[in-house]
């Protein structure tokens, strides 16, 4: 592990630079949204491109890698983002944002991408749990720190889209002059959608409905902040506490979740962050202490649902079904992603800023509902032989091959491309 570490840091720290960018410009383009009276609905849709953009780009982008090459497509895609970030402060026209939002989520899955099949070429089954670890360490962690850049100057300058295009471009550096060999790059195995929803009902539709409260809570979170009054500290420190707290709660409820019926602890979570956003609402007209420590707890409960739905569709398959399996989900949850900014954002337009978690106490209660429906017409798995591991939000379907409990076979790669027909 030591020897793998040792020969891919200047891997890591590039990917650092790159979160420390994203974690700056995710926080910077809701706040600047707010400033420039853009309507909820109008940076809703903003926020929705994004998203449009990263679901295309991990779809898009790995068949890009096969012809041209990990390095030259990093250098283009890092370029890209670079450039995009600059364009919101030349055209602030909610439109064009739209656009430019639709180009840096095809860069940033596009780079995420890269990263994870880096990753995945290095791994051996023996290390991939403790890569994973260290690929979601540092997700979580400089994603949360970019957004406290958000305070180094007035966001309603220029400075700051500076800033995150120098971080961007800075990241090339390291990458462009590892010695690191680039992989020899395959997609995932494929699974129709249909056969999916077969194994998994409730994973199926779970991650479509996880998805809309993910992108909703990390896309609009800043906007709803900014919305409320808060300061720019208070909009950062908002951002932090659900990338913190949402990682933290991972490991303690995956260790409950691998000695019951996973469904059971899906549902009190969903139902838990449901009656939650109820109480942050209440506590939005009493304290804004009050709401960042509901918010610490909502998040704890919310985001481990993402990696609690691959596990209990694993539970129905077998281990070297997992990362056909687990990929699909990600591109569900992409779907939902896309759709969810966009239907919070309307229900911000009729109740204010609050209407983001009204959106929210919806979607995780109809998540719970529906597991309780599925509880009751099948019976649980007979063999639970997969286990829960904490995945970050940000994943793509490629990076899911870091999954240690998958069992990847010496002849995996070549296989026809989970994507293609």
């Amino acid at each position: 592990m030591l020897s793998f570490v040792s020969k891919t840091w200047v891997l890591f720290f590039g990917y650092a630079i790159i979160c420390l960018g994203h974690g700056l410009q995710g926080t910077l383009v809701g706040v600047r949204a707010i400033i420039e009276n853009f309507s909820f609905l109008q940076t809703g849709i903003i926020i929705t491109g994004y998203y449009v953009g990263y679901l295309s780009g991990s779809l898009i982008i790995p068949h890009f890698l096969k012809k041209v090459g990990h390095i030259r497509v990093f250098a283009a895609l890092a370029s890209l983002a670079s450039l995009a970030i600059l364009l919101h402060s030349i055209f602030i026209i909610p439109i064009i944002w739209f656009f430019i939002r639709i180009l840096t989520g095809i860069s940033i899955a596009g780079i995420f991408v890269i990263m994870e099949s880096w990753l995945n070429e290095k791994s051996t089954n023996s290390t991939r749990g403790s890569i994973l670890s260290i690929y979601m360490i540092i997700t979580f962690s400089f994603l949360g720190l970019g957004s406290f850049l958000l305070n180094i100057s007035d966001p309603a300058k220029y400075d700051l889209f500076i800033l995150v295009s120098v971080l961007l471009s800075f990241a090339l550096i390291p990458i462009l002059l590892t010695s690191t060999n680039a992989p020899n790059f395959e997609n995932p195995k494929r699974i129709k959608f249909s056969e999916l929803y077969q194994i998994s009902p409730l994973g199926f539709i779970g991650a479509l409905l996880i998805g809309f409260s993910h992108s909703a809570l990390f896309g609009l979170g800043a906007v709803y902040a900014k919305g409320s009054d808060l300061t720019n500290f208070e909009v950062s420190l908002f951002i932090v506490i659900i990338t913190v707290f949402g990682a933290l709660f991972q490991w303690p409820i995956g260790l409950v979740s691998d000695k019951i019926d996973r469904r059971i602890i899906l549902i009190i979570v969903s139902l838990i962050a449901s009656v939650t956003c109820i109480l942050i609402l209440g506590a939005s007209f009493i304290s804004t202490l009050l709401v960042f420590f509901l918010l610490a707890f909502y998040s704890g409960m919310s985001l481990p649902t993402y990696s609690l739905a691959i596990a209990h569709t694993n539970d129905f398959i077998k281990p070297d079904e997992i990362v056909a399996v687990s990929a699909a989900l990600a591109v569900l949850v992409g779907c939902g992603s896309v759709l969810g900014p966009l239907f919070a954002s309307y229900f911000m337009s009729i109740f204010g800023p609050n209407g983001l978690f009204v959106f929210l106490f919806l979607t995780h209660l109809s998540l719970g509902l529906y597991g309780i429906y599925r509880m009751a017409i099948r019976s649980k798995p007979k063999n639970m032989e997969s286990q829960y591991t904490p995945l970050p939000r940000t994943i793509t379907p490629v990076g899911m091959e870091l999954n240690p409990k998958a069992e990847i076979e010496d002849d995996y790669l070549g296989q026809d491309s989970f994507f293609e027909k």
